[in-house]
């Protein structure tokens, strides 16, 4: 069973065991009752009630063969149809009726977002919303869920700015930079961090810790927004001057000073090899 499309099926309204007869139907053609709880892997008990619900729809029919009753699904052309009349009304009618009932103005505001999907969610459509420039910093576990969304907007002519906290640049919008000491930042701040800022307007700040929720805050508020493209700034320009510089000199600054070495392991320590492997990571 494609589990892809019952996902699909369930987000536009059906139940799991509808979206499981669907497809049993639609790869088995005809069958009765019995056929269809072992095609859609469905408790016999609950076959009947499920394909009712459907017939109710119009999107599972009856026919009787011989002496017994046995069930149709529509073509996914029909479907398509259906559901395109049941979602677009309803979702083009909402976008001109929603604005004009806003009774307060969400510009001031900071959101919490809870969990990493949620996270991911809401950086798209930050993303999908900027109209002139982007600041982004992100790891390589997440940049794959904004990849496209990047890409769009890079088409529409949108400036992006990135910071990946990985080996390879898997996005080609943009000017993007790799973090030269990932390893230091994971341990100093117990995981990794996502964020972003759009238009100096929009900003979402995410850390996602190796145990426990990943956790967000989205704003608008414009001095948190400056402070978060402020941050994505120095930090780019930060890299820029290593890579400048060179990393053997800059690792000789900043280990040759004790404010500095404190502020930026946090008490940690790196061992030799470890530096090594970070100036090789950089370099590439």
């Amino acid at each position: 069973m494609d589990e892809a499309a019952i996902q699909r099926l369930q987000v536009l309204g059906f139940s799991l065991y509808e979206a499981r007869v669907y497809l049993g139907l639609l790869r088995h053609g005809p069958q009765n009752g019995n056929e269809v709880a072992k095609s859609a892997g469905l408790p016999s008990s609950k076959v009947y009630s499920t394909l009712k619900r459907l017939a109710s729809k119009g999107i599972v029919h009856s026919v009787r063969v011989d002496s017994s009753t046995q069930y149709v699904c529509v073509s996914p052309a029909e479907l398509m149809h259906r559901l395109r009349d049941d979602y677009v009304e309803p979702l083009e009618y909402l976008e001109k009726t929603l604005p004009g009932l806003a009774a307060f103005e969400l510009a001031a505001e900071v959101l919490t977002v809870t969990g990493l999907d949620a996270i991911r969610e809401n950086s798209r459509f930050i993303v999908g919303d900027a109209r002139n420039e982007i600041y982004i910093s992100v790891w390589s576990d997440d940049i794959e869920h904004l990849a496209d969304a990047l890409r769009i907007a890079h088409r529409r002519g949108v400036r992006i700015f990135g910071m990946l906290y990985g080996e390879e640049i898997p996005v080609d919008a943009g000017s993007w930079l790799a973090h030269s000491y990932r390893q230091i930042v994971s341990e100093r701040i117990g995981g990794r961090m996502l964020t972003l800022v759009a238009d100096g307007e929009q900003a979402l700040i995410a850390h996602i810790p190796r145990r426990g929720d990943a956790s967000a805050v989205r704003t608008r508020n414009p001095v948190l927004a400056l402070i978060t493209r402020e941050y994505l700034h120095h930090d780019i320009v930060l890299q820029r001057a290593q890579i400048a510089i060179g990393f053997d000199e800059w690792d000789r600054w900043w280990q040759g000073d004790p404010d500095l070495r404190t502020i930026i392991l946090s008490g940690r320590t790196v061992d030799k090899p470890a530096r090594a492997r970070k100036k090789k990571e950089a370099r590439r």
